[in-house]
């Protein structure tokens, strides 16, 4: 492109991303995705939302990102919007059904712990490592319970995996140990999981300054590996320390007030 008059004005610039259509442009990102991607197997995939605060308008609320980040590659695979944090249940099926996660493991927060996302997966030909919480009560009850007990009486749980790793830094030492156990013919609500293989669990000491504290946490998976299941619950915070911190701190996402103005789309933010 020859500039003979400079560059562009911001104003000039603006109403040139103005009139891009949103889901012409996201049709056209995710083909140019694929033609610079490499396939690679056992890829993590990590979906997680981020709400961009600058795009809240009065009688609107911000818009609700939903991203795709492969770790190995460190690239986005696909990103959709939302209106609201809930509708990131909605949303994440429909991004899965764009994506070939075919031997994938795909990794989420608690939020993204449904059904029909683990069915959606399996579907796909992909595994995954799901985080639970209070949305899954009686799952995340059993999951405790059974490790709870299994720290009374170690001996009577010999088919628990186990993995620990330590890492240095920022002044302060993390010890995680990771735990999966893939008999839990038990499990109340097993069949009622897609492809639903082990019930983990990671337990985090950090000792900074003299002090320990300590975080315990519980996932179902499809995986029956717990060093595949180590490197997944790890990596799935990549998503927030590179992606999401990256948007914030070197791009200012989050104070960005440009708008779109496409007929009959919802106004959302761009970020280049």
């Amino acid at each position: 492109m020859k500039l003979e008059n400079g560059l562009p004005s911001h104003d000039t610039m603006q109403r040139v991303w103005s009139m891009i259509e949103p889901k012409g442009f996201e049709k056209c990102f995710r083909e140019w995705v694929s033609s610079v991607s490499q396939k690679v197997e056992g890829e993590i995939i990590s979906i997680d939302g981020k709400t961009l605060r600058g795009s809240k308008s009065e009688g609107r609320s911000p818009i609700h990102m939903v991203s795709a980040w492969a770790h190995e590659q460190q690239l986005v695979l696909g990103q959709l919007a939302t209106e609201e944090k809930s509708n990131e249940i909605t949303a994440v099926p429909n991004l899965l059904e764009v994506l070939d996660i075919a031997g994938c493991i795909i990794t989420a927060d608690a939020m993204s712990c449904q059904k029909g996302i683990a069915e959606k997966v399996v579907e796909k030909q992909g595994d995954y490592v799901f985080g639970l919480k209070d949305n899954q009560p009686n799952l995340r009850r059993d999951a405790q319970e059974y490790y709870q007990a299994a720290r009374k009486d170690p001996e009577l749980y010999p088919e628990i995996q186990y993995n620990k790793t330590t890492e240095k830094g920022h002044g302060r030492i993390e010890t995680r140990e990771y735990y999966l156990s893939t008999q839990i013919e038990w499990l109340s609500s097993l069949k009622e999981w897609a492809g639903l293989k082990g019930l983990g669990m990671v337990r985090s000491t950090v000792t900074k300054n003299g002090e320990k504290a300590t975080d315990e946490r519980y996932y179902i998976t499809s995986l029956k590996s717990v060093e595949d299941f180590s490197k997944a619950v790890r990596a799935h915070w990549g998503i927030e320390n590179t992606l999401h911190w990256c948007l914030d701190m070197t791009f200012h996402e989050d104070y960005s007030r440009t708008r779109k103005d496409q007929p009959g789309a919802q106004a959302q933010t761009l970020c280049l």
